[in-house]
């Protein structure tokens, strides 16, 4: 319950506890069986729907869950149920940028959200910052400053697992890993002869702070139609940052 003030009160500085609202906030952090993400996800709407309506929403997702399988144990379905409620809160854009950066793997730039999510239908580029700075506002995605780097973005395991689901789904996840394999796959020909020069220590740690996703666009590029050709140009453009990552 104190973590569910502390995020409401973020979203509303005058939201407080008390005798008034203190049943549906513990009707809240009950159905949410007091997992953390799950509190958080749904306190930033504080302001955007009464505590009563958040109640209620949250109760219909979790409900649609234990009427189906059973696989998963009782706490994935409820953090399930609160992505589900949460993700269907999202306007159409939003929905769709968040799916397409569930691609990236240890977080993010800007500048690689604009290239990989943007084009198809829904979303341009001119579009990305002000979807993902609402992104960021529903708790689905972090945004934290980075010594040398800026601004990088990230999701939480659980999300990006949801958001790869939807992304498959959609039947966007081929389209979308091509983009971002030719995203990190460009970058690392562009430092590749930065490595050789006065810049070397800041291209080094540039490309060591997107080791994970160059593994995964190596990896998409070997499992490609093309992956001999891919393969060769990756290894040869991806050589020093294996090398020292």
């Amino acid at each position: 319950m104190r973590l569910f003030v502390k995020r409401a009160r973020a979203r509303d500085s005058s939201f407080s506890l008390g005798p008034h609202n203190a049943t549906a906030v513990t009707e809240i952090c009950g159905k949410l069986e007091g997992r953390p993400l799950a509190i958080e996800l749904a306190a930033v709407r504080v302001g955007t729907l009464s505590l009563e309506q958040i109640s209620d929403r949250l109760g219909g997702s979790l409900d649609l869950l234990t009427r189906g399988g059973r696989t998963a144990e009782p706490r994935q379905r409820t953090l399930k149920g609160t992505l589900d409620w949460s993700h269907d809160l999202l306007s159409e854009p939003e929905q769709i940028l968040f799916r397409r950066l569930s691609v990236f793997a240890g977080g993010w730039t800007l500048k690689a959200a604009e290239t990989v999510a943007s084009g198809g239908d829904g979303v341009e580029e001119g579009e990305v910052l002000d979807l993902l700075s609402g992104l960021v506002e529903t708790s689905l995605m972090l945004a934290e400053e980075q010594k040398g780097s800026g601004l990088r973005y990230r999701m939480v395991e659980p999300v990006k697992q949801y958001g790869r689901e939807k992304l498959e789904e959609a039947d966007e996840s081929a389209s979308v890993r091509r983009r971002h394999a030719d995203f990190f796959l460009a970058l690392a020909e562009r430092a590749q002869p930065k490595l050789r020069g006065p810049e070397d220590k800041k291209w080094l740690d540039r490309l060591e702070s997107e080791h994970d996703n160059m593994r995964a666009a190596l990896s998409f590029a070997l499992e490609s139609e093309d992956a001999e050709l891919a393969g060769h140009e990756a290894g040869r453009s991806s050589r020093h940052l294996l090398v020292h990552a």
